[in-house]
């Protein structure tokens, strides 16, 4: 189990790997899908640091064109 977080905005603990991503898609201004969501209120927040997917520049562009 991952080190639980607390919603900025609620108050709400819970475990970043078990919450739902959000579906932002939005390239330019958006967080691209990198926030989450807090299970309780629905609030989009940063993903913690050691929970950030590894993937390159690169193949986030290659995703974000889709050819």
């Amino acid at each position: 189990m991952a080190e639980e977080i607390q919603c900025r905005l609620c108050g709400c603990r819970f475990d970043p790997d078990k919450s739902k991503d959000c579906e932002c898609n939005c390239v330019f201004g958006g967080c691209n899908g990198r926030n989450i969501r807090c299970p309780n209120c629905g609030h989009d927040m940063p993903r913690p640091h050691s929970n950030k997917d590894k993937t390159s520049i690169i193949d986030k562009l290659k995703a974000s064109i889709k050819l």
